[in-house]
């Protein structure tokens, strides 16, 4: 079974793909961003997807639900999982140059709560995965993201300093593509 979802390996996605292999045979490819699979999709035919609930493009008003409906009729759900995410924690720069926080659309709601409760106006901005926020966010000294905990453990920085931490459950849909 060759696996098509979201990488590097450090994302959910890439994981959770992982958890399903089962032979020597079976792979994961990898991709940038969900959008960039999607367009893709013609390319795969009988090979499968994986996609989380929570999938929300960086880029356009559309996400799992829209996929789900909008593919009815060229994929064939397989397998729906439960999978704790990887522990994710909200980043804050104390020495920020830009009041922005760069994060992956599905943690939108953890970083409102947090401004709300923070009384902070920072600008939120978006990317394709939670990766990415943290590249941007290192690149561009801004001044929030949220990134998965082991990947931030290994490239930690001093003046960076962990807010709140999450660990939620999340459900996965596995789709073969239909021929």
């Amino acid at each position: 079974m060759i696996i098509h979802t979201l990488g590097p390996n450090s994302t959910d996605s890439y994981a959770a793909a992982e958890s399903l292999l089962k032979s020597e045979e079976d792979d994961i490819v990898e991709y940038p961003s969900f959008d960039s699979l999607l367009h893709n999709l013609e390319q795969i035919k009988g090979q499968h997807v994986l996609f989380p609930v929570a999938f929300k493009s960086a880029r356009r008003e559309y996400g799992w639900k829209e996929f789900n409906y909008d593919y009815w009729d060229k994929v064939e759900l397989i397998e729906v999982f439960k999978k704790k995410t990887k522990p994710m924690v909200l980043v804050k720069n104390t020495k920020y140059a830009e009041n922005t926080t760069m994060i992956h659309p599905a943690t939108t709601i953890f970083m409102k709560k947090y401004l709300e409760k923070e009384a902070d106006e920072t600008i939120i901005s978006f990317t394709d995965s939670k990766y990415k926020a943290w590249t941007a966010f290192k690149k561009k000294n801004l001044k929030y993201t949220i990134i998965s905990e082991d990947v931030y453990e290994k490239e930690k920085h001093p003046e960076h300093q962990v807010e709140e931490r999450y660990e939620p459950i999340m459900v996965w849909c596995l789709y073969k593509i239909k021929n």
